[in-house]
């Protein structure tokens, strides 16, 4: 293979979309996820005199005010205008920031946490179904699962060199540099909001010959807020959301974890950046190639595994003695923490109607981001005793999500004339 046929390979594997929308938006995504900060942000909270349940406190407050704003950031989403939304999210991220960086009392963490809350509700589903939409106006919806994990690589890449930087600034510094961090982090993003405006605006218009289904009698509960499409298939909703609920990875918990776990067993705060880096480096390399297990294995092997994997992990965690086996478990349990999202939101966007798809995705995300509060609330209790047995913890609830993986069995889409996309 010639020099020439190697470097399209290269271009073929970073950028298979080319630089059209799709592409600039996974772009704009990587700029928003630049968090230099957060390998650090455990032990800076805790340098202000926070305690561990303090700090999950905050994680908890985010996810409520996501959970308040949940569901009509995706009915804005999918009446006005995703792009509007997207903006909107991207200017509270920025709001967010700006008072984390001057903040001096919790309460001040706290409102930062609520803006930030709101930001994820408002860029939940939002942010698939504004992909989808582009895809689907190249005419290639079809590798919507592939882009879903072009997206999880790209939001890794930022990872990466998010936490690599924020460790070599550390290093050099030391950690009063935070602040220079957080600021590094106002600057990304304050250039993912700008370049939004380049993306093109969205119909919100039904595709010609989709009709609404209606029913005159037997209204659900999803008929009272106006998704008589949803309704039909609400039995298979309420699946997605157990689903969703029952596989998640508590990755927020490990994060606030692994970082004084990480100290504990002797290992340099500096080096933590690096640690956080190589792991989401790692994870969006499997991202990258999710689809492509998806189609060998199907979607409820795939899950299942990185679930055992997943609780496997978590013991071997809890057991680490030192930090080179801290590190070696915690990028043995990043590296499959993101194939969940993925395959379970391509299965959703294949079931439901398009212009519904922010809805729905917001609908799954409420219920499972209300069992993420209140289980880290817990998770945070036990790691106050013992951040080894919270780990523990962890491992036994992903142990029962594998299982059922097992016994439940995942909707596939049905093809009806309502559901088709012209």
């Amino acid at each position: 293979m010639g020099k020439t046929g190697i470097l399209n390979q290269i271009h073929q594997y970073l950028i298979p979309f080319g630089f059209t929308a799709p592409a600039r938006l996974a772009l704009l995504l990587l700029f928003s996820n630049l968090y230099f900060y957060l390998p650090f942000y455990v032990l800076y909270l805790q340098d202000k005199g926070f305690n561990l349940v303090q700090i999950s406190e905050l994680s908890i407050l985010l996810l409520l005010s996501n959970l308040l704003f949940e569901i009509p950031g995706g009915l804005l989403a999918d009446h006005l205008s995703k792009k509007k939304i997207l903006v909107i999210g991207l200017l509270l991220q920025l709001l967010g920031e700006i008072i984390f960086l001057q903040g001096t009392q919790f309460f001040h963490f706290a409102l930062a946490s609520f803006i930030g809350g709101i930001h994820c509700a408002l860029h939940s589903g939002c942010l698939e179904a504004y992909l989808h939409e582009l895809l689907d106006r190249q005419k290639k919806s079809e590798r919507y699962s592939e882009a879903l994990g072009y997206f999880g690589f790209a939001k890794s890449t930022a990872n990466f060199i998010a936490f690599l930087g924020g460790s070599l600034i550390v290093g050099i510094w030391g950690p009063e540099s935070f602040y220079i961090l957080i600021a590094l982090t106002i600057f990304c993003v304050g250039l993912a909001l700008l370049g939004m405006f380049s993306l093109p605006w969205e119909s919100i218009q039904l595709e010609e010959g989709e009709e609404t289904h209606k029913r005159a009698s037997n209204f659900t509960w999803l008929d009272r807020i106006g998704f008589s499409e949803i309704s039909s298939l609400s039995g298979t909703l309420i699946v997605m959301i157990l689903l969703f609920c029952a596989t998640q990875p508590f990755a927020d918990s490990l994060l606030i974890m692994i970082q004084p776990f990480f100290e504990e067993r002797g290992g340099e705060v500096a080096l933590l950046g690096l640690l956080t880096a190589t792991g989401m480096a790692i994870e969006g390399l499997v991202l990258k190639q999710v689809h492509v297990l998806q189609n060998r294995f199907g979607v409820a092997r795939i899950l299942a595994g990185s679930f055992l994997f997943l609780g496997v992990g978590y013991v071997l965690l809890s057991w680490g003695v030192n930090a080179w086996m801290v590190a070696f478990f915690f990028l043995w349990i990043r590296s499959v923490v993101g194939v969940k999202q993925v395959l379970l939101t391509d299965q959703t966007l294949k079931i439901f109607p398009v212009h519904r798809h922010a809805t729905v995705l917001s609908i799954m995300n409420l219920g499972s981001r209300l069992y993420v509060a209140s289980g880290m609330w817990g998770i945070a209790l036990v790691a106050e005793y013992s951040i080894p047995w919270a780990f523990m913890s962890l491992a036994g609830i992903l142990l029962v999500a594998t299982l059922l993986m097992i016994v439940i069995k995942i909707p596939q889409p049905i093809s009806s004339p309502q559901f088709t996309q012209s």
